[in-house]
């Protein structure tokens, strides 16, 4: 009776030692850099280098740009062109023929607008955005240039 024991606890010892060979095993192989951690890289460095800039600039970092980087991806299927501004607003998004929006993105749970934001929001409101076009002769950018040149 004392070699069966014998027997169950070397089995026991070989199944112990066979698991653990095999759990170091698997973490050298879980190194690897899953599949949809490489579509989210490719994603990522294909926006614009402005967004990137945009998101970078957050108060809070970590949350910040996150949230402005998954905003900015559902944001490409409601417009037709999206701004990154960074800062005081996020973005500025423009569906053509209808209309166009200024869009600040907050994280957590207290979405509170700083005072700058608080006062773009009151223009907006109060229809106080206008649209400024500036022309500038061909004369004058060629002395421009010119003048840049020396």
């Amino acid at each position: 009776m004392d070699t069966n024991f014998a027997y169950y606890i070397i089995g026991i010892l070989i199944l112990v030692i066979v698991y653990l060979f095999g759990r170091l095993h698997s973490l050298s192989t879980h190194q690897e850099i899953p599949t949809d951690f490489i579509s989210l890289y490719k994603q990522v460095a294909d926006l614009p280098a402005r967004v990137l800039q945009t998101i970078q600039g957050s108060i809070n970092p970590q949350k910040g740009k996150v949230a402005e980087l998954l905003t900015y991806a559902e944001l490409r299927y409601d417009y037709d062109r999206i701004i990154p501004l960074g800062s005081p607003i996020d973005f500025i998004g423009i569906k053509n023929n209808e209309q166009i929006d200024f869009i600040e993105v907050k994280s957590g749970n207290f979405a509170t607008l700083t005072e700058e934001e608080k006062h773009i929001k009151n223009l907006v409101v109060t229809g106080r955005v206008h649209f400024r076009l500036i022309k500038i002769s061909d004369e004058d950018a060629h002395k421009y240039i010119a003048a840049s040149k020396e």
